[in-house]
């Protein structure tokens, strides 16, 4: 049993990272190649967010919000422009691709989510 106070969300994280592991070896030739490369877009466009978010900790709320809006939108551009760019010139298999990124970022951001609200909870209490 997990007890309170433990790093879950890591846990989390390690467990889908070995999941998605697990599922690419298992599938065959073109699926695994746009499967991994999905993952890994998607582990991209988390790793933009979160660096952005070390950068962005220390500044005052006004300054937080001039910046990091925009920065949302240039990230979602640079995402979707690899996203988009991958598909038209590579040849590997487009649906397995395009669900492997959509379950990698949507995983990735919601365990992200839950680490910065804890981290902004700690600072704020």
């Amino acid at each position: 049993m997990i007890k309170a106070g433990t790093n879950l969300p890591k846990l989390i994280l390690a467990g889908l990272a070995l999941f998605f592991l697990i599922s690419g070896f298992l599938m065959s030739g073109d699926s695994r190649t746009g499967w991994f490369a999905g993952y890994g877009v998607g582990l991209l466009a988390i790793i933009l967010h979160y660096v952005t978010s070390l950068f962005s900790k220390r500044w005052n709320d006004e300054l937080f919000f001039v910046v990091y809006t925009p920065a949302i939108f240039v990230r979602l551009i640079i995402v979707l422009a690899i996203f988009i760019g991958l598909l038209v010139w590579e040849k590997f298999d487009q649906f397995s691709f395009t669900v492997s990124f959509l379950i990698s970022y949507i995983c990735h951001s919601v365990i992200n989510i839950i680490l910065l609200n804890k981290e902004l909870t700690n600072r704020s209490g």
